[in-house]
């Protein structure tokens, strides 16, 4: 599928006559829509490449979610003379075993404001995280387990 989607996105690059970043871009996201209509409708078969990308989107289109909502919580806090920081610092047990898992939901804490990943136990089954908007500290490891977590070992489990 990845070939064929490949191929797409040189072809019509070809019918433009440009083969530029944008132009190449804009084929492989069109030729990924015609995969995803032809194994809709039965023509080709089910194939784990077109699940994959769309787990992948999910996790970014979650990430920016989660991105822009804690930049406006920071920013608002920061901007208000109120204080609303409870920050506390969680033992989040991993459902994710490679090590791949673990450094990629590791990023995604770290780049979104207002959390951070402080280390691994040896035995990688928790991660220690520091949470500043903390209400207690099973609604934050729920939060981190049903969002990144599982989106994470959606797209690389």
């Amino acid at each position: 599928m990845l070939l064929g989607n490949l191929l797409l996105a040189l072809a019509w690059a070809a019918l433009q006559g440009e083969f530029s970043l944008g132009t190449l871009l804009t084929g492989f996201v069109l030729g990924y829509l015609i995969l995803v209509a032809l194994v809709h409708g039965g023509v080709l078969g089910a194939s784990p490449y077109i699940g994959r990308v769309h787990r992948v989107f999910g996790l970014a289109a979650y990430f920016l979610w989660e991105l822009i909502r804690a930049n406006i919580r920071l920013a608002v806090d920061v901007a208000t003379p109120r204080y609303h920081m409870k920050p506390g610092i969680i033992a989040l047990p991993l459902d994710a075993t490679q090590d791949g898992q673990i450094l990629l939901l590791s990023m995604l804490i770290n780049t979104t404001p207002g959390s951070v990943a402080l280390d691994v136990s040896p035995d990688r089954k928790t991660l220690y995280v520091h949470v500043m908007y903390m209400d207690t500290p099973d609604g934050a490891r729920e939060e981190i387990k049903r969002g990144f977590e599982r989106r994470v070992l959606e797209v690389l489990g």
